[in-house]
């Protein structure tokens, strides 16, 4: 495996989402779009629109109704989950590995309703990360797109138990605030120590913000740094492999 990758997360499959795919492309960056069925919050892409995506880009599972799942019972948590995976494996003709929490919210049970539907790994919200995990369905990720003061990042970090990111948030980060410094500390960090880069964002939060040029210029730097471009399913089919475990993908 190679020794450094980068890795781009888009969740929420928001009408703005094909804004972000060109710019993707424009950067020859590989990336996994997390799209829910139906969004209570925002409306979704059309089929038609999710089959061109799919084209030059990962589609991964999101739920049906991009509920968060840690407060469901598990059957209705199961129902969400591998429903999901059946509406978006119908729409474009082959099975779909990757799953994205929706709001990065999971119990204890979660991960394995999530690999008993079909999926090969999950990503979380667990920020400041950039190794592999030991549980293939709690991968974590380097940086959210969007500024969050540091009260916020420690405490998300305390919530969810993830005290490698909250040390990382310290002594990587310097309690960086500013989400393209954020990413830009972590790139940095695994050019030289090895290990996963991964930026997410939601395409309707950079619209919101304006913040379409600052994540062009913060893509553009990416591309920069000769990492292994990669999907996350990629990372979860080689995780799979090097377990013995992959099979039927």
């Amino acid at each position: 495996m190679p020794k450094r990758y980068i890795t781009v997360s888009v969740d929420d499959g928001a009408l703005e989402d094909p804004r972000a795919a060109d710019l993707l492309r424009k950067h020859g960056l590989k990336a996994t779009f997390y799209i829910p069925a139906k969004n209570p919050e925002r409306a979704v892409m059309a089929p038609a629109t999710i089959r061109e995506i799919a084209k030059d880009f990962e589609i991964g599972g999101h739920t049906v109704n991009h509920i968060s799942l840690h407060s469901l019972s598990d059957r209705q948590a199961q129902a969400e989950i591998s429903e999901g995976k059946k509406w978006l494996d119908d729409l474009l003709g082959q099975a779909s590995v990757s799953f994205c929490y929706p709001q990065g919210k999971f119990n204890r049970k979660t991960p394995s309703l999530v690999q008993a539907a079909g999926f090969l790994g999950a990503r979380t919200c667990l920020f400041n990360l950039h190794s592999v995990p030991a549980n293939p369905f709690l991968w974590g990720l380097t940086t959210h797109a969007c500024d969050h003061s540091a009260a916020i990042q420690a405490r998300h970090a305390l919530i969810e138990g993830n005290l490698r990111g909250l040390r990382n948030f310290f002594f990587i980060y310097n309690l960086a605030t500013g989400w393209r410094d954020h990413f830009a500390r972590g790139m940095e960090h695994v050019d030289r120590h090895g290990g996963i880069v991964h930026l997410y964002f939601h395409s309707w939060e950079i619209d919101q913000l304006g913040q379409w040029g600052a994540l062009d210029a913060a893509l553009a730097s990416a591309a920069r740094r000769g990492f292994a471009s990669v999907t996350n399913g990629d990372l979860f089919r080689q995780w799979a492999e090097l377990k013995g475990e992959l099979t039927g993908y």
